[in-house]
C-alpha cells in the first residue's frame, strides 16, 4: 500500500503514504523477529533497494529504517547468505528497473508477456524456493511468495477499483 501510494497514484486518506511506511516497517520488523534467516533475507532485499536507489519516498525510508534498525537490535548477520541474496536482488531488480524505468518509460515499450513476467518480480520467490529445497527451511518461500503475492494483488486490485491507478 505504500508503494501505490507514491508510484501508483493512490490517495487514501490524508498522510495515508506515512502511515503505510509505519505499517509497511512494522511488519518487517516482525520478519525480522520471526527467524534469523528470513532476517537476513529481508536485510538483503532492503539493502538492494537502497543500492537500486527504490528508497525514493519518505514512506520507502521510514519503513527501511524501522526494518535496519530492528536487524541491528534483534538479529544475527549470516554473511554468506545475505551475500548470495542481496546480490541476487541487486542483479535481477536492477534488471527489472532498467526495464521498467527506461524500456517502458523511455522507448514506450508495448505491455507483452515479457512485460509483465518481470513486472511480478519472480526474482523473490525463486531463489527463496531453490534455498528451501536445499536446506529444507520452508519458512523463507513462503515469507517471498506471500510477499510477491500481496504485493502483485495489491497492485493489480488498487488498479482495477481506484481510477488512475497504473500498474506500473
Amino acid at each position: 500500500m505504500a508503494d501505490l501510494h507514491d508510484e501508483h497514484g493512490l490517495k487514501l486518506f490524508k498522510r495515508s503514504a506515512i502511515i503505510y511506511g509505519f505499517v509497511w516497517g512494522i511488519f518487517g520488523a516482525l520478519l525480522i523477529l520471526s527467524q534469523n534467516t528470513v532476517a537476513n533475507i529481508v536485510l538483503a532485499m532492503n539493502i538492494s533497494f537502497l543500492i537500486r536507489n527504490r528508497l525514493d519516498y519518505l514512506n520507502h525510508k521510514i519503513a527501511a529504517t524501522i526494518i535496519f534498525i530492528s536487524f541491528l537490535f534483534f538479529a544475527k548477520f549470516d554473511f554468506w547468505l545475505f551475500a548470495i541474496f542481496f546480490l541476487l536482488f541487486v542483479v535481477f531488480g536492477s534488471l527489472k528497473d532498467y526495464l521498467d524505468d527506461y524500456l517502458t518509460v523511455k522507448k514506450k515499450r508495448k505491455k507483452d508477456y515479457f512485460f509483465y513476467l518481470n513486472e511480478i518480480m519472480l526474482y523473490y520467490p525463486i531463489p527463496a524456493l531453490v534455498y528451501a529445497l536445499i536446506t529444507n527451511e520452508w519458512i523463507v518461500f513462503y515469507v517471498f511468495l506471500a510477499y510477491t503475492l500481496t504485493y502483485n494483488l495489491t497492485k493489480y486490485f488498487a488498479y482495477k477499483n481506484f481510477s488512475g491507478i497504473s500498474l506500473t
